[in-house]
């Protein structure tokens, strides 16, 4: 099975598939580890703004 580009993807969460919201939280659940210092609440932000991101954005 061929894996999905981002854009793909971004176009699906947008239209409402939860399910490619969540492969593209972990795609970048490093970066989002990293960015977060350990620190849980940061965690969650990033993850709430990646969110907000993706559903505005123009695609």
């Amino acid at each position: 099975m061929q894996k999905e580009s981002l854009y793909d993807l971004g176009k699906k969460a947008q239209a409402g598939d939860e399910i490619s919201l969540i492969k593209i939280i972990n795609r970048k659940r490093k970066m989002i580890e990293r960015l977060s210092f350990g620190d849980e609440d940061r965690y969650q932000y990033i993850i709430e703004r990646l969110i907000v991101a993706i559903k505005n954005y123009k695609f």
